[in-house]
């Protein structure tokens, strides 16, 4: 999917020089016509002034399938994975502006791995390793999104983001699970998640959804 940079007037100059050849980006496809856009953790390919996305497989799809919602008239043309089919705005996965993330995890390694990941992205990482815990924290804290384990000791996962849910409308809610089944995902959209990522897991795919959920956020204050 490449961004020539005579060709892509909306990705800013300096966001072009700076990017490093194999260097991990947020890429944000709008269509603006329909008032849709999704982000993707991709990888730059600079050769020669081209800056080309290198996504993987499945996020290449999704972003496809965003286009195929659009009526043709409204489309613009994806020929061979290579053409955008809209407006695309890179970020590195580095910028995350000190936001407030909550991790909840009732496994130590777990917590200290995904923290480490997260900050290294450039959040500032709360945790707790229950529900209770969490619901103290977010009751004194500003958070920002929530990352919740699945199965947890006392409340679960899921009664957890429902409470979230009732008592933080605003709050994005990720779920950080190996729970696939469909039923487990249709439960957890139900229970008020946003998103969902699948352990194990891509570390840039997981900034990459906390990325999407904050700019929605953000998108969505009045």
């Amino acid at each position: 999917m490449p961004a020539r940079r005579k060709s892509r007037p909306d990705i800013p100059d300096s966001t072009r020089t700076a990017l490093a050849d194999g260097e991990w980006v947020l890429a944000i496809v709008e269509l603006a016509r329909a008032g849709q856009a999704t982000a993707a953790a991709a990888r730059a390919r600079c050769n020669d002034g081209d800056i080309t996305l290198a996504f993987e497989p499945r996020d290449w799809a999704r972003i496809q399938g965003l286009t195929s919602s659009v009526p043709e008239t409204d489309r613009s043309p994806v020929r061979n994975s290579s053409s955008p089919p809209a407006s695309s705005h890179l970020r590195k996965l580095g910028e995350a502006g000190g936001a407030r993330i909550l991790l909840v995890d009732d496994d130590a390694a777990v917590r200290d791995v995904v923290s480490a990941m997260l900050e290294a992205v450039g959040f500032e990482i709360v945790t707790a390793q229950s529900a209770e815990e969490a619901l103290e924290l977010l009751a004194k804290e500003r958070i920002q999104v929530a990352v919740l384990d699945w199965t947890l000791p006392g409340m679960s996962g899921l009664e957890l983001c429902r409470t979230i849910r009732a008592r933080w409308a605003r709050l994005p809610v990720l779920f950080l699970t190996a729970h696939t089944t469909s039923a487990d995902v249709v439960d957890a959209f139900a229970g008020g998640a946003d998103d969902y990522v699948i352990k194990p897991f891509r570390a840039p795919e997981l900034g990459a959804r906390i990325f999407g959920l904050l700019r929605r956020a953000a998108d969505a204050e009045p």
